[in-house]
C-alpha cells in the first residue's frame, strides 16, 4: 500500500463545464426562491406597510449576515479594492425596489409585468454596452421567449385598467435599474465574491428602507416594530430575509461571476412562472390556458439559451 499522503495529490480544480453547471444551477435555484418570496410578501403586506415590511426584511438579513461573519463561516474584505462597482450594485438594487413599488402604485400589475419584462432585453444591452458581452444568434433569438411568456401571463390575470404617465415612468426606471443591476452584478464579480456583494447590497437596503420606514412611521419604534409581534407576518418577514434577501442573492451572485449577463438576465422569468404555478397550487388561484402557454414559452426559452453554456 502506498504510503503518499493526500497532501502531494491535491483535487483538481473544476473544469469549466463543472463551473457552469453549478452556476446554472445556482441561478436557477435562486430565481424559484425569489418566485416564492411575492407569496411570503402578499401575506405580510396584510399586516403592515411595505416600507415597514421591506426595512424589517433587510435589517433581520443584515443581522444574520453579520453572525455569519462573527462566528467565522463568511469573511469579508475590501481593502484594496475599488468600490465603485459594488455601490453602484447597491445604489440599483435600492433604486429598483423603489422605482418598482411606486410604478405598482400608479398602473397595475398587468402593465407593471409587462414593463419589467423587458428589463432582460435592456440588461443585455447595457451588458453589449459596457462588459462587451454579445449574444449568439441563437441566445439572442431564444431570449425574447421567456419576455413574451411574462407578458403572456401577466395579461392572463386581469385588464390592464388605469396607467398614468407618473407610473409609467417609475416603471420605465424599474426597468432600466433592474437592467443596470444585473450589469453592475457582473462588473462588480470581477473584485468582490458573492457574500461581500451580498453583504454590502443587503446593508445599503436596510439602512435607507428603514429610513423610509422610520419616516412613514414618524419615527414610532414600536410601530415599526409590530409586524414581528404578528406570527404569520414575523414568519413571512424571517422567510423573506433567510430565503429571499441572503440564500437567493448569494445564488445569484455566485452565478454573476460566471454566467454572462444574457444567461443570467433570462432566468429571471422563473420569478414570473415560479409565482403563478404556486399560487395555483398554494393560493388556489385560477389558471388560464393563455397562462399556459407563456409558462410553456419561459420553459424553452430557458432551456435554448442555457443549452449551450459559453
Amino acid at each position: 500500500m502506498s504510503s503518499v499522503s493526500s497532501a502531494s495529490h491535491p483535487l483538481p480544480a473544476p473544469s469549466a463545464a463543472s463551473r457552469n453547471a453549478l452556476a446554472l444551477a445556482a441561478v436557477t435555484m435562486g430565481n424559484v426562491i425569489w418566485g416564492f418570496t411575492f407569496l411570503f410578501t402578499r401575506v405580510a403586506l396584510r399586516t403592515t406597510d411595505p416600507a415597514v415590511m421591506l426595512s424589517l426584511r433587510f435589517v433581520v438579513a443584515f443581522l444574520l449576515l453579520n453572525v455569519l461573519l462573527l462566528t467565522g463561516h463568511e469573511k469579508v474584505s475590501f481593502r484594496g479594492k475599488n468600490p465603485k462597482g459594488i455601490l453602484a450594485l447597491t445604489v440599483t438594487e435600492i433604486a429598483y425596489f423603489y422605482f418598482e413599488s411606486y410604478g405598482v402604485l400608479y398602473t397595475n400589475a398587468t402593465f407593471s409585468g409587462m414593463v419589467l419584462a423587458v428589463s432582460p432585453i435592456v440588461a443585455i444591452v447595457l451588458a453589449m454596452v459596457f462588459l462587451k458581452e454579445y449574444p449568439t444568434r441563437r441566445q439572442a433569438l431564444f431570449c425574447i421567449l421567456p419576455v413574451v411568456g411574462v407578458m403572456l401571463i401577466v395579461s392572463a390575470g386581469k385588464t390592464l385598467g388605469v396607467i398614468t404617465p407618473i407610473g409609467a415612468l417609475f416603471l420605465l426606471c424599474s426597468c432600466l435599474t433592474s437592467g443596470a443591476y444585473k450589469t453592475a452584478n457582473r462588473k462588480a464579480a470581477e473584485e468582490f465574491s458573492p457574500f461581500e456583494r451580498t453583504y454590502v447590497m443587503i446593508g445599503g437596503c436596510a439602512l435607507v428602507f428603514t429610513a423610509a420606514a422610520l419616516f412613514t412611521t414618524r419615527g414610532d419604534a414600536s410601530l415599526w416594530l409590530s409586524p414581528l409581534r404578528t406570527p404569520a407576518a414575523l414568519a413571512c418577514i424571517l422567510a423573506l430575509a433567510c430565503l429571499g434577501s441572503i440564500a437567493a442573492n448569494m445564488l445569484v451572485n455566485y452565478s454573476a461571476g460566471i454566467l454572462p449577463v444574457v444567461k443570467v438576465s433570462t432566468f429571471a422569468a422563473l420569478c414570473t412562472l415560479v409565482t403563478m404555478v404556486a399560487g395555483v397550487l398554494i393560493l388556489h388561484e385560477p389558471m388560464s390556458a393563455l397562462g399556459l402557454v407563456g409558462a410553456a414559452l419561459i420553459i424553452v426559452g430557458i432551456f435554448q439559451v442555457s443549452k449551450s453554456v459559453s
